[in-house]
């Protein structure tokens, strides 16, 4: 999903500004969905893999990657990413130049913050939120557009490690997910290098009952920390199936594919991730 935005620190002032403007920064452009689900989560995991080293985190993505970026996301291991070069640039950012992105990350390295900035036709560079992080790195909330259903935080269901064939014993298992002439197909699941679970999915379109479309995704649905909660895992996904069961319309894989209730919720039972769920339909939806 092209949606740009730049990565940036601060240079000089404190505390916190309400407008993209109000503190001289620096900062490199990266191309590939620079959204607040997108590139805004993956910087608060960036600073949580490097147990709170916001300077190497700045060094990595900023001055190590001057001409900015096609997509930093593209190696979980964080060790190489697409990179623009001097012969192909990213667009320039600062400041005074925003018009080429849609959001501006911006690390205050003092006050172990970042602060986000939204900078589409309309928003004009208003802060949007802002992530505190403790000195190992924890961030003192789970995501930068946090909504207040997924503000929940329940007891642990611990258990055994769920392993790739279990989650997909449970996908084959749940109801079937159908709108029109469309279907879901849950194809397999597969462990990242984080230790996460992927599942890659499938929506298939029928004309006349002849396959006539296939969109495929691979969704990291499952992190590391819930793989030590299998039933947490199970009830997030017969929340999923029982709200899009709802609405047809909900049938879309982009929309599944952007559902991320494990990372950034601690809901547990299935009724609070439903209710998460359909709120982030509604904002999705305005």
């Amino acid at each position: 999903m092209s949606i740009p935005a730049a990565i940036a620190v601060y240079t000089s002032g404190s505390g916190v500004p309400e407008h993209v403007s109000h503190r001289p920064w620096r900062g490199v452009y990266h191309f590939w969905d620079g959204s607040l689900t997108g590139l805004g989560q993956h910087l608060l995991e960036r600073v949580r893999d490097a147990k709170g080293d916001m300077p190497s985190v700045v060094r990595q993505l900023i001055d190590d990657a001057p001409w900015g970026w096609t997509n930093c996301m593209s190696q979980p291991e964080h060790t190489a990413g697409e990179r623009h070069t001097e012969a192909d640039p990213g667009e320039p950012v600062s400041p005074d130049d925003t018009g080429a992105v849609a959001y501006v990350y911006v690390f205050d390295l003092e006050a172990r913050r970042l602060d986000a900035f939204s900078t589409y036709v309309g928003d004009d560079g208003k802060r949007v939120g802002s992530v505190v992080f403790s000195p190992t790195g924890t961030p003192d909330v789970p995501a930068l557009d946090l909504l207040p259903e997924e503000a929940v935080v329940e007891p642990p269901i611990p258990g055994e490690k769920l392993s790739p064939e279990t989650l997909q014993a449970w996908l084959d298992g749940l109801p079937a997910l159908e709108a029109g002439s469309s279907r879901l197909q849950w194809v397999s699941t597969e462990p990242g290098p984080d230790d996460s679970l992927s599942i890659l999915f499938r929506r298939l379109t029928f004309d006349d009952d002849v396959l006539s479309r296939v969109e495929e995704r691979d969704w990291n649905a499952v992190p590391h920390s819930a793989r030590q909660e299998p039933e947490r895992v199970r009830n997030f996904l017969e929340a999923l199936v029982e709200v899009v069961r709802e609405d047809s319309s909900r049938l879309d894989p982009f929309w599944i594919a952007a559902q991320d209730s494990l990372r950034r919720s601690g809901a547990r039972q299935r009724e609070s991730f439903a209710r998460i769920l359909r709120a982030q339909w509604a904002r999705d939806s305005e």
